[in-house]
């Protein structure tokens, strides 16, 4: 890729740089330009030939500063390696290109690409894994055509995000093919540069629904390399969200296998709009603002936690301790799903409440009770302990804790619950079904919902909690509910999606609440 004779430990000389066919495929703006990721490759294969024992895996202070554009393929570049160290040992390198004004003999040096190599060893690699196994919240999905379509248009060979992405306010989950290409003439020391370069389009696409700008990667504090990734095999990326104010957006980025191995980690991702306000979201992947069940739910209880079962990744049960994964050991594929996925959700509660606890191994937080079956919800150090409810259906799996008792259930709208409103129902509450102003789908559902909900509060039966739960009123976003015939309650509804979700909490002025079973 390059010729370098007599290279230095220091100082600034020429290199030529041979372009592989595949670069052309990343263009800006109709323009062929070099990868940001493959700059970071051709510095890192330099340093190395210069002193072979230098390995570096622990790269900071990355900047990206102007595209170098690129010429016809198969085409080659002059440019130059500027090589400098610093005191604190480590080694500065940068890709620099000069160019002459076309109205005057004037030459210019650009800096394209800059990074310091270090020698640091890095020990943090034990990551709050549950953070990637699973992505909170209502998930927004974009297929990879039309990513590559529309969102970020690159040619064939850059098109590596293989599944649908997904998305929510808290970051982004993508599945990303390492396709079986380089230029045959270098090493690969930072692994394969089509992983990150597809993690970076993940981001990308979150920065367009969630902060409206199209931003691409300018700097990276730190880049640790824990493992390499490899051609011809698929990783995970999960993206993080850290700033999106000041006009620029940071994030860091993982990237697993997937067994759940951590290979790769970014913080400090920087990334702006580099377009000169060109370059716009299209309409589609912008998010509404709407209210979102977090916001409406938020008032009730302490913390809330809502997965989507599909962003649950394969390694998820490394997530789980001892206990629980001897409880899925007879599980079957569906049941085995709902329990993990519960799992994800409670451990997620308990990094919240002890201030976004990332640093606890999800091994180390338990979410069962001593029987085994109940959902235990504590602080990360268990110095607290909180009262916690859990649903889940096919798609949400959502998880509440909170200081006081509560319930939650979360349903799909469906005209089959119409079939046995004679079994959860008074003939009361029956006629309030149908005089309430709702649909009556939607008011059944409303009642089941509610019931399903004080069961799981007060650890009782279906049965006893039809029987002992009275539902006064029946509204859209609210709903009132006696128990036992004295003990008042409230619910709160939000539909999403097809599906209803219901908060069964006690308001404070009622006092502690007294549950008993009703024969």
């Amino acid at each position: 890729m390059e010729d370098i004779s007599q290279i230095r430990s220091s100082g600034r000389q020429p290199v030529i740089i041979q372009m592989p066919a595949h670069w052309a495929d990343h263009y800006f703006q109709g323009r062929a330009v070099l990868p940001a990721v493959e700059a970071m490759q051709l510095l890192s294969h330099w340093v190395q030939k210069l002193n072979p024992q230098f390995k570096s895996f622990h790269l900071k202070q990355i900047k990206f500063e102007k595209f170098l554009n690129l010429p016809q393929i198969n085409g080659q570049i002059e440019a130059l390696l500027d090589l400098k160290k610093q005191e604190n040992g480590s080694l500065r390198a940068a890709l620099m290109t000069k160019t002459k004004a076309k109205s005057a003999q004037i030459t210019r040096t650009k800096v394209h690409a800059q990074l310091d190599f270090t020698q640091e060893k890095d020990h943090s690699i034990e990551l709050a894994l549950d953070l990637a196994a699973a992505l909170e919240g209502c998930c927004f999905k974009v297929d990879p055509h039309q990513i590559y379509k529309e969102l970020v248009p690159l040619g064939p060979s850059y098109q590596n995000i293989i599944k649908p992405l997904y998305l929510t306010t808290e970051g982004a989950l993508a599945w990303i093919a390492a396709p079986d290409l380089s230029d045959r003439q270098t090493t690969i020391p930072l692994g394969s540069p089509f992983v990150l370069d597809a993690a970076f389009h993940a981001a990308c696409v979150w920065g367009q629904r969630y902060a409206d700008v199209v931003a691409f990667p300018v700097g990276i504090d730190r880049r640790v390399i824990l493992n390499p990734t490899q051609p011809g095999h698929p990783y995970i990326s999960r993206v993080f969200p850290i700033k999106t104010d000041d006009n620029i957006l940071v994030f860091d980025i993982w990237i697993l296998d997937r067994k759940g191995r951590f290979l790769e980690r970014l913080e400090g991702v920087k990334m702006r709009d580099v377009s000169g306000g060109r370059l716009h979201p299209p309409d589609w992947i912008r998010a509404d603002g709407t209210t979102t069940l977090t916001d409406r739910f938020s008032c009730y209880c302490s913390k809330i936690v809502l997965v989507e079962r599909d962003t649950l990744m394969p390694f998820a049960h490394r997530c789980l301790t001892d206990t629980e994964k001897r409880r899925t050991v007879n599980m079957g594929e569906k049941r085995r799903i709902g329990f993990l996925s519960a799992r994800m959700a409670c451990k997620r509660l308990s990094r919240k409440l002890s201030g976004h606890d990332h640093k606890t191994p999800a091994h180390k937080i338990s979410t069962l009770h001593k029987d085994e079956i109940r959902p235990r919800c504590t602080s990360t150090d268990e110095t607290r302990s909180f009262h916690c409810s859990i649903s889940h259906d096919r798609r949400f799996t959502l998880a509440v804790a909170g200081i006081r008792p509560l319930g939650v259930d979360v349903e799909v709208l469906s005209q089959k619950i119409l079939k046995g409103v004679h079994l959860f129902m008074s003939t009361t509450e029956q006629e309030r079904m149908r005089s309430c102003g709702l649909d009556e789908i939607d008011a059944a559902i409303r009642i089941w919902s509610i019931k399903e909900s004080v069961a799981k509060a007060m650890n009782l039966s279906l049965v006893h909690a039809w029987r002992g739960t009275e539902v006064l009123t029946i509204g859209k976003r609210q709903s009132d509910l006696k128990i036992n015939g004295s003990q008042k309650a409230q619910a709160v509804h939000q539909q999403f999606d097809n599906h209803l979700f219901t908060l069964v909490y006690w308001p404070k002025d009622n006092g502690k609440a007294v549950f008993k079973r009703v024969k």
